[in-house]
């Protein structure tokens, strides 16, 4: 930040700095910002607060949220939310802006005076209307009693737009001689309209009159500045005309700028002027000021804005009677200069910007000037205000930014600024969650905490306090934290161990470093990044401290990270079946595979089960408990047919597939009656385990039936030949049971009837 002291009033510049270009990239600008100094130190008060060219007019809301400038190139107009500090939109106009009116409390309703004799009127969802009027058009005011725009063109006529019927009235007509407003301004308290023109007269009108269209009063702003300064040879105004006109908010004062760089201050009760002020540059006053606060006036011209007393001192807080204030001792300081405010551009318009509590800036000291430079210059006076509402923490700032390499004596160079203090030295930022980490929210609003951006400013010393108590053992864990990291350090001192034999397990973010060494394994882009991450020791914090681990079951890390992470794991997963599915493989290598002939040889032998085995196995399911005699044979069985695998150098085959166990639909108590029973039963569960799914799918019976996941319709599909099969195994298995069946003929009677 630029800081002068003129006067030994300070000036603090918010817009120096280098003008970074629109298109750069938020990577470059804070690669810019670490090399350049310059860079790194500016403020940017409002976002975007530039135009591509230059500026040529600022005026604020009423209600003093939002704050429109015009510039080009080309022509457009910007609108900025100062409760946001950016810019909310951005419009283009088919020809530049001479002039622009809020005829709203907001930035729903504005009028924008253009150079092809247009004037335009815009919405709050952007252009609405335009109009034509007869001659150039030099200047617009609004005047809201009678809901009419006053235009001053080129010629002796004011030009007056009814907004509430949507029709020209009839113009104010001034003398016939050859002159034309260049200027126009109302009065906030009283109906009162005033018209600057080229003759160097200021002319009245009074608003409750509106039928009246010949000025009633006449102000010789010539006359009275005759003698006084001098006029630019090369400046193409009139140095007699009037360029800006103002009134006080009081309505008691106005000011007159002439071409000639004079500001005449006048009591509306006398013709006799109460002081002229020279600028001395010989330039046109294009803007004038009254800052109803400070008791001065704000006046410039392309170079500068003067600030001077138009009221004593002793009248800034008491105003006195006209006679009193004439004979008073304190008048000699009307006009005193208080300082000089310097633009590194040319100076084409300025306001005070206001909040919602001062729309007009009455008691503010932020100014915003429109420059011929692509960046809108601002400044901040504590002499002249307080910052705004929306622009607080320039107060905090300002308190502290006493920088002693200020060029206050000229002789501080670029060696003597090292070492010293700034603003920032003797404060902490904390933000709110530390504010309530350290059971400090007592304090927000009370100046222990000054708010600044999204956190808050606190003294360190009370910092260093509060955080004390807040956690008094942070002491002890910092030496221990610094012990056992000197204790690392002697310890990578020494022989290291072989890679083979080296564990790099990341004590912080272990996930992170387990997809970065995984990612860097490859030659692309990405990989080559994820390997200088790793490598890197400016990242060491990332996988050691603590402070830096990164939470990813938090809300904010899963909107930011919605399917990266979740890639990266499917990925890994899928390499983890592909090992499975290479192990099952190895495996099935090791076990003894049955032929088809063994299966049917197999199925055979189990269809001679008893009764009681056999309705055991009529569910298809394999599994259960076996216990007894016949879990010690069906254990060493199993070892056996392990143990008569084929050698290492068989070919390996086809991976099959199995269905799943199912242990809890079987009939254990059965399994475990008999060691004959039992022992065919093993077989034949050992033999179901090596048969393929596909195999034991055909043999399974038809009680496997398909159901929707919702309601009571069953799909059953069977092939013919499957069917055919079916039936001869049934017909073989009815032989089978009627010759070798126990029970008594009644009860095989009984069954036959029933079906």
């Amino acid at each position: 930040m630029n800081v002068q002291k003129r006067n030994g009033v300070s000036i603090y510049c918010l817009s120096t700095g280098t003008q970074l270009p629109e298109w750069l990239g938020e990577q470059a600008r804070r690669n810019l910002s670490k090399r350049d100094e310059s860079v790194r130190r500016r403020i940017e008060l409002i976002q975007d607060f530039q135009m591509p060219a230059s500026s040529s007019r600022i005026v604020q809301s009423l209600d003093g949220r939002y704050i429109i400038a015009a510039g080009t190139y080309p022509p457009r107009i910007r609108c900025y939310d100062v409760n946001e500090l950016t810019m909310k939109f951005e419009r283009y106009v088919d020809a530049g802006i001479i002039d622009m009116v809020m005829l709203g409390d907001d930035y729903g309703k504005v009028a924008l005076l253009r150079e092809d004799r247009t004037i335009d009127f815009h919405a709050p969802y952007g252009f609405h209307e335009s109009i034509k009027i007869p001659t150039f058009g030099r200047a617009m005011a609004y005047e809201p009693t009678t809901c009419e725009l006053l235009v001053g063109a080129k010629g002796n006529q004011i030009y007056r737009v009814s907004l509430d019927e949507g029709r020209f009235n009839e113009p104010w007509t001034f003398d016939d001689l050859p002159s034309s407003a260049t200027c126009i301004a109302v009065d906030r308290s009283y109906p009162l309209a005033s018209v600057g023109c080229e003759d160097g007269i200021v002319r009245f009108w009074d608003s409750r009159t509106p039928d009246f269209l010949q000025p009633f009063l006449k102000l010789d702003v010539l006359s009275a500045t005759t003698g006084y300064g001098f006029a630019d040879e090369n400046s193409f105004t009139d140095p007699n005309e009037i360029t800006s006109i103002t009134h006080d908010a009081s309505g008691m004062y106005i000011a007159a700028g002439t071409g000639g760089g004079l500001v005449a201050l006048y009591d509306v009760r006398s013709s006799r002027p109460l002081h002229v002020k020279e600028h001395k540059l010989g330039m046109p006053i294009h803007t004038v000021k009254f800052h109803y606060g400070s008791g001065t006036i704000l006046s410039s011209d392309e170079k500068l804005i003067k600030m001077w007393r138009y009221r004593s001192s002793a009248q800034t807080t008491k105003q006195p009677a006209f006679e009193e204030r004439l004979n008073d001792d304190n008048a000699t300081d009307i006009g005193r200069v208080e300082v000089n405010i310097e633009a590194t551009g040319k100076l084409s318009h300025f306001i005070v910007a206001g909040d919602e509590s001062d729309p007009h800036g009455d008691r503010t000291g932020v100014l915003l000037c429109a420059t011929d430079q692509p960046k809108m210059e601002s400044f901040y006076l504590p002499k002249l205000g307080i910052a705004p509402k929306w622009c607080s923490f320039l107060e905090n700032i300002t308190e502290e930014l006493e920088e002693r390499d200020l060029q206050r004596d000229g002789t501080l160079t670029g060696n003597n600024l090292e070492g010293q203090e700034t603003v920032y030295d003797n404060y902490k930022f904390v933000s709110r969650d530390d504010v309530e980490k350290l059971g400090i929210s007592n304090l927000v609003g009370t100046p222990l905490l000054r708010g600044y951006m999204h956190g808050f400013f606190i003294d360190i010393n009370l910092y260093n306090r509060v955080k004390a108590v807040a956690n008094p053992f942070e002491y002890e864990q910092y030496q221990q934290k610094k012990l056992k990291e000197r204790m690392d350090a002697k310890r990578s001192s020494r022989i290291a161990p072989r890679p083979s034999e080296k564990k790099s397990k990341s004590a912080v973010n272990a996930d992170l470093a387990d997809r970065l060494e995984y990612k860097a394994k490859d030659s692309t882009k990405a990989g080559k990044i994820a390997g200088n991450i790793l490598s890197d020791d400016r990242f060491g914090n990332l996988f050691t401290n603590p402070d830096f681990e990164i939470d990813e079951e938090d809300e904010d890390f899963k909107l930011r990270n919605p399917s990266g992470i979740a890639a990266v794991k499917r990925k890994q997963n899928n390499l983890d079946s592909d090992n499975s599915d290479s192990e099952a493989e190895d495996i099935g290598t090791k076990e003894k595979q049955l032929t088809y002939q063994e299966h049917q040889s197999a199925i055979e032998a189990s269809d001679n089960d008893s009764n009681s085995s056999e309705s055991d196995d009529d569910t298809g399911f394999r599994g259960g408990k076996v216990r007894g005699e016949a879990y010690e044979e069906m254990k060493a069985f199993g070892k056996k047919k392990i143990t008569s695998g084929p050698k290492a150098g068989t070919k390996k085959t086809k991976l099959s597939m199995y269905e799943a166990e199912d242990l809890g639909s079987s009939n254990a108590v059965q399994l475990g009656l008999g060691a004959e029973n039992a022992q065919e039963k093993t077989q034949k569960r050992l033999n179901e385990l090596k048969m393929p799914l596909s195999k034991r799918l055909i043999l399974q019976d038809d009680g496997l039936k398909l159901r929707i996941a919702k309601g009571s319709k069953e799909v059953t599909f069977t092939p013919s030949d499957v069917k055919k099969k079916v039936e001869r195994e049934q017909a073989e298995r009815g032989k089978l049971r009627g010759t070798g069946d126990r029970r008594s003929a009644k009860g095989l009677s009984s069954k036959k009837t029933s079906r």
